[in-house]
């Protein structure tokens, strides 16, 4: 089974949210004080050291505008497979599961905390489909059985020596064996030396991500004697891509086995054999270079077990694939998640934004909007002129990005699906009408189109700023002058980029403006500016 939702109302730091979940990896993005301290703190409800958490005064939610008496979190467990609760492991579990529309059985488990008078009084129950509370169970054995199997670990820098793993290592090397034995007969070019230098490095890595600070150079004396070296993390990438082409479920449950051993629950809880776990890791580019933590996070997403991971790096985001990501918002109602879904984009969209964004800038997934034009020069230009005019787009949370590879309908499909606002520059030419166009299409119903597209007057942003006040700077490049020259604009523009490039043009129009003064720039520009961070600010 795997948590397919969480449902959040007065919790802590969240006022409402709902959270459709993936099986495997989701990747939690969002400004500060979009509520990830509150969504984790929810999450550890279903850790074994807060099995039958008892709600306090702190856990509810509190501001000026609202202060309720109930904080409610609601957990829904779905099977990833067909007769899933049948097995062995789940089949106690049948009596609290209902079936829903996909023909999956599903449990829901809620805790909800109520004040009466001056105590708080918290529940912790079953419920049917209906949302009724299932009377005819032992409700208390069959909580604590869903969690054994599913509690919650969260990998996170602990706040005391009391806290670091412990290594488990007679069970740490049964595992370890085990593995060795699934790997020489699925791949034999992997060597048993090679096998121990990767589960060398993954375990320093680890080992690392989880101690505390003032204890590191201790730990490591005392847990890591022998660190792990370059040829090391080599064998641990290799064993990433022999475990991408092996996709054996044995073989991670292996895996999976070796680092359990490794994180002892503490008071001496240990982890149920046919435990899956779900990970809960916090920013954990704060701790580890890019390289090794692209190495460490190839390796996690091969571990049979759901993951939570909160993140502000572009690199890691860049690691997951488009529908693991979740844009969460802070709105007046309360947080709201924004993501793709398992079948949100078409085939050809989801390849496109890969490319063109997760894999080159990533980092345009973090914005609050993204001001699309056609192409690079366009880019570097408009992010120049725009600091000239004194208008910080970066700041703004405003990312540029160019289309003319891409296609203006995925990106803008993807910005709605996420959350992220848009607007449009766009050429005055023949295939610029046709971008038009698209905005209309893709623009939301009943919106003003003005607040999502500029067109200019002219074919191209050369030819609009040679007759907006930098014809000069044109035909100084492509002629040498700046006197009158008896030729069409569109054949003086052409020279000058002939002579020159469109960047060095690019780079002339913005030392003209820094020669001449701000007043130079189009008013059609810096009312652009001004419209798209307006709106940005509106839209959040």
């Amino acid at each position: 089974m795997y948590l397919s939702e969480v449902y959040i109302n007065g919790f802590k730091g969240i006022k409402q949210l709902t959270l459709a979940l993936n099986k495997d990896a989701n990747v939690m993005i969002g400004e500060n004080q979009w509520g990830r301290s509150s969504l984790i703190s929810a999450l550890m409800l279903l850790s074994l050291d807060n099995l039958f958490y008892q709600f306090t005064e702190s856990d509810f939610f509190d501001d000026e505008h609202y202060q309720p008496n109930t904080a409610t979190v609601r957990f829904i467990f779905t099977e990833l497979a067909d007769h899933e609760l049948d097995t062995p492991a789940y089949q106690s579990l049948n009596a609290i599961a209902y079936q829903t529309m996909d023909k999956h059985k599903s449990i829901t488990y809620l805790i909800e905390a109520t004040k009466v008078e001056n105590a708080i009084v918290t529940k912790h129950e079953l419920l049917d489909q209906n949302g009724k509370v299932m009377t005819h169970v032992n409700q208390q054995d069959l909580i604590t059985q869903l969690i054994n199997l599913h509690p919650v670990m969260r990998l996170k820098n602990p706040v005391d020596d009391s806290c670091l793993p412990v290594t488990n290592q007679p069970l740490s090397d049964y595992y370890a064996k085990q593995l060795a034995m699934q790997l020489s007969e699925r791949a034999q070019q992997f060597s048993a030396d090679d096998l121990t230098k990767s589960l060398a490095a993954a375990k320093a890595l680890f080992e690392y991500y989880l101690a505390y600070d003032p204890s590191r150079l201790r730990y490591k004396k005392q847990f890591c004697q022998s660190p792990a070296s370059n040829q090391a993390w080599d064998s641990l990438a290799r064993l990433n891509n022999i475990l991408d082409d092996l996709d054996d479920h044995y073989t991670r449950t292996m895996l999976l086995g070796i680092f359990g051993s490794l994180f002892l629950a503490q008071e001496g809880k240990q982890l149920n054999q046919q435990a899956t776990p779900i990970m809960i890791l916090e920013e954990p580019e704060s701790q580890l270079h890019p390289i090794i933590l692209s190495v460490g996070f190839r390796l996690l997403k091969n571990f049979p077990a759901q993951k939570f991971i909160t993140t502000n790096s572009s690199d890691l985001v860049s690691l997951f694939s488009l529908n693991h990501i979740y844009h969460l918002i802070r709105k007046p109602s309360g947080i709201i998640a924004m993501h793709t879904g398992e079948h949100g984009l078409s085939r050809d969209d989801n390849r496109k934004i890969l490319f063109h964004i997760l894999y080159r800038r990533a980092s345009a997934v973090f914005a609050r909007c993204w001001l699309l034009v056609e192409g690079e020069t366009e880019v570097w230009l408009l992010r120049e002129l725009a600091e000239l005019s004194g208008y910080h787009l970066n700041t703004e949370g405003i990312q540029l990005i160019e289309f003319a590879q891409c296609g203006l309908k995925p990106l803008i499909r993807y910005a709605n699906k996420m959350g992220i606002h848009w607007y449009v520059i766009t050429d005055g030419d023949a295939a610029g009408k046709k971008y038009a166009d698209t905005v209309r299409t893709l623009c939301p119903e009943g919106s003003d189109i003005h607040q999502f597209l500029t067109i200019l007057p002219a074919r191209d942003i050369e030819n609009f700023l040679f007759e907006h006040g930098f014809s000069h700077v044109y035909k100084q490049i492509g002629f040498n002058t700046t006197e009158h020259i008896d030729m069409p604009v569109n054949r003086i523009v052409h020279k000058a980029i002939r002579k020159s490039s469109k960047p060095d043009l690019a780079i002339a129009i913005c030392d003209d403006v820094r020669k001449r003064g701000m007043q130079t720039i189009p008013h059609l520009l810096t009312h652009t500016f001004a419209k798209v961070i307006r709106s940005a600010k509106q839209f959040y």
